[in-house]
């Protein structure tokens, strides 16, 4: 069973905006070079490192602690390993998914892309966790689905124990 909260959240969209692959190169035409970056420019990829950043400010913003980011194993990769509290042992794995939800598209559940073979590849990388980190007495799995529906404004859901070890 999992507890859903869902929120306004406001971020700086002018914060880490990175340059695409093209304006590194120098292979973007002089007026797209003077046009700022705004969010439709990002690329899939940097929409979801945006929203790893979105989500970790998040939950520090709740007093959580962020242990990891990005940790990576033989299995896959987590986005964010966090603590809610210094009383409570359990390491929280947050899977964090991001859509752009901007006009007609503007209702998304990012959420759904956790699908059943997301979950058993989840597991693994739960138990690869604890085996690397003895400490860590239990593992609870979250979601945050963040859908970005304009420059500095997204919506936020958090589903805490968004599913079990066992499921």
């Amino acid at each position: 069973m999992h507890e859903e909260q869902e929120r306004a959240f406001e971020y700086d969209p002018d914060q880490d905006l990175p340059a695409t692959p093209e304006a590194q190169a120098g292979e973007v035409e002089a007026s797209a070079r003077e046009r700022p970056r705004t969010v439709r420019d990002l690329t899939p990829r940097e929409l979801g490192m945006k929203g790893e950043e979105m989500a970790a400010a998040y939950l520090e913003r709740k007093g959580w602690y962020i242990l990891d980011r990005n940790w990576r194993c033989e299995f896959g990769e987590v986005d964010i390993v966090a603590r809610e509290d210094d009383e409570d042992d359990t390491i929280v794995l947050v899977e964090v998914k991001t859509r752009l939800a901007l006009g007609e598209r503007g209702e998304g559940m990012p959420e759904l892309a956790v699908d059943s073979r997301k979950r058993r590849r989840y597991k693994m990388l739960a138990l690869a966790y604890i085996v690397n980190h003895p400490e860590a007495d239990a593992v609870r799995f979250d979601v945050i689905a963040l859908n970005v529906v304009g420059e500095g404004a997204a919506r936020l859901r958090h589903l805490s124990g968004a599913y079990e070890v066992d499921d």
